[in-house]
């Protein structure tokens, strides 16, 4: 299973109708994004497409979720933890994909 975002730019300031802009007018649902998954899109600081694992709940504070939003551009901003990162000097391992980007379900064993 995986989910594809992608919304085109346009003036926020403008007002969107059901009819003009129907894309806009539904909300994700963000229950529907699994708990683990695999998630690839371009990485400006990498300025590549990435690969990574990654994880709707911090991993020892499943009350600490990640979100998604669009931002002020109208980009789709998903923040995730990512499970194969180097945590930074405060144990941080967030990470932000913008648009667009594929989110594919994973499966964990658990041991």
């Amino acid at each position: 299973m995986g989910y594809y975002y992608n919304i085109p730019l346009t003036n926020r300031k403008a007002k969107m109708t059901k009819e003009q802009y129907p894309q806009h007018t539904k909300a994700v649902d963000l229950n529907n994004i699994p708990e683990n998954f695999i998630i690839t899109y371009y990485a400006k600081k990498h300025g590549k497409i990435i690969t990574r694992n990654g994880q709707w709940t911090k991993p020892d504070d499943f009350m600490t979720t990640g979100k998604a939003f669009v931002s002020k551009n109208g980009v789709v901003c998903f923040i995730y933890w990512d499970c194969d990162a180097e945590p930074d000097e405060k144990g941080n391992q967030w990470r932000m994909a913008k648009n667009p980007m594929t989110i594919k379900a994973t499966t964990t064993i658990e041991g």
